[in-house]
C-alpha cells in the first residue's frame, strides 16, 4: 500500500488514475485548486489538500511529505482555439506549476521526500511527422505544442538529482468523457464523420485504462525514468481511425474534412488534427507492460460499450 500525491486529479485522466489507486488500496493525496470539490468528485476516500496558485508557489509540505510518489497532471486543455492567451495558459500551466512541484519536493527534507515523479507530458513532443516511426529516442519538433513539451519536461527534469523522474509523452487517449473522441463523436454519430485532411498521418492512440496501468508502473518501476511514450503499440492513420470508429457506431465514415475547413473552424490547434506522430512505446514494451486494449477495435468496443 502506497501514497500517492496526484495534481490535476479531477482532471479525466486524474480521476481514472486516482480509481485506479484506490482499486489497488493505495491512499491517493489530492493537491486541488479546491480542496472541497476534489472530496465531491473524487469521493470520501481522498485525501485533499490546497494548492491555490499552482504557477506561483509550491505545494503545501503536508500534501508531499511522506508520499511515495507525485503523479503531476496539471495543466490547461490544449483542444481549444489557440489564442495569444490561450497559448500563455497552455505553457505556463504545465512549466510553471511543474517548477513550483519541483520547488516544493526540494524544499523537503530527504527523509520525507517522494522516491518517485511521474510528470505527464504529451506526444506533441515530436512535433509533426510523416510516417517514421518514433521512439522516445526521436528528436523534439519545433512546432508551438513542441516547444511547450521541451519546456514543460526540462523542468520536470530539474527534479532528478533528488528523485525519479518519469516524463510520460502521452497519445491521444481514448474516453467517452472527454479528449478528441468526445469530440468526433457527435459527427459520427450523426453519420457525417469521415477522415480529415487526407487520413493518412498517424494517430498515436491510447485506451484510457492503459494511461492508467502505464502511470502506476512509472509510479513504481525503478527502471523507468526519462522520457516514456504512452502510446498503444499500433498506432493507426487517421482514415483507419475514422473507417473503425464507424464500423463500431454502425455509421458511414466516408465524407473527408477538408484541412481549411478545420483551420477555419480551430485556427492554429487544428495541427493537432490535421498532422500526427507514428509514436511506439518502446520503453514500456521492453519493461514488460501489458496493454489490455492493444488493438483499435476492441478498444474503441470497450471504450464505447458496443
Amino acid at each position: 500500500m502506497s501514497r500517492v500525491a496526484v495534481t490535476g486529479a479531477t482532471g479525466m485522466i486524474g480521476r481514472a488514475v486516482c480509481a485506479g489507486l484506490f482499486e489497488r488500496g493505495d491512499t491517493v493525496l489530492a493537491l486541488s485548486r479546491d480542496p472541497a470539490r476534489a472530496r465531491e468528485s473524487l469521493g470520501d476516500g481522498v485525501e485533499a489538500h490546497a494548492w491555490p496558485e499552482p504557477g506561483a508557489s509550491p505545494p503545501p509540505a503536508a500534501a508531499l511529505a511522506g508520499a511515495d510518489a507525485v503523479i503531476h497532471l496539471l495543466g490547461e486543455p490544449i483542444d481549444q482555439r489557440w489564442s495569444d492567451d490561450a497559448k500563455r495558459r497552455i505553457r505556463d500551466s504545465r512549466v510553471l506549476s511543474t517548477r513550483m512541484l519541483v520547488a516544493g519536493l526540494r524544499e523537503l527534507p530527504d527523509a520525507d521526500r517522494p522516491a518517485a515523479l511521474v510528470s505527464q507530458s504529451a506526444t506533441g513532443f515530436y512535433g509533426p511527422s510523416d510516417a517514421r516511426e518514433l521512439d522516445e529516442r526521436a528528436p523534439g519538433g519545433s512546432d508551438f505544442l513542441a516547444k511547450v513539451v521541451d519546456a514543460w519536461e526540462a523542468e520536470a527534469r530539474a527534479a532528478s538529482g533528488l528523485l525519479r523522474v518519469a516524463e510520460t509523452r502521452t497519445g491521444v487517449v481514448l474516453s467517452p468523457s472527454g479528449g478528441a473522441l468526445a469530440k468526433m463523436l457527435p459527427f459520427f454519430r450523426a453519420g457525417i464523420g469521415g477522415p480529415v485532411a487526407g487520413g493518412r498521418q498517424y494517430v498515436p492512440w491510447i485506451h484510457l485504462e492503459d494511461v492508467v496501468g502505464a502511470l502506476l508502473m512509472c509510479a513504481d518501476s525503478r527502471q523507468l525514468d526519462g522520457p516514456v511514450n504512452v502510446t498503444a503499440p499500433a498506432p493507426v492513420t487517421n482514415g483507419e481511425l475514422s473507417r473503425v470508429l464507424g464500423r463500431v457506431l454502425h455509421r458511414p465514415a466516408v465524407l473527408p474534412v477538408p484541412a481549411l475547413a478545420l483551420r477555419a473552424l480551430y485556427g492554429e490547434m487544428s495541427e493537432l488534427v490535421t498532422t500526427g506522430q507514428r509514436v511506439i512505446p518502446k520503453r514500456l514494451l521492453d519493461a514488460g507492460f501489458e496493454f489490455r486494449h492493444a488493438a483499435l477495435e476492441p478498444a474503441l468496443r470497450d471504450v464505447l460499450g458496443q
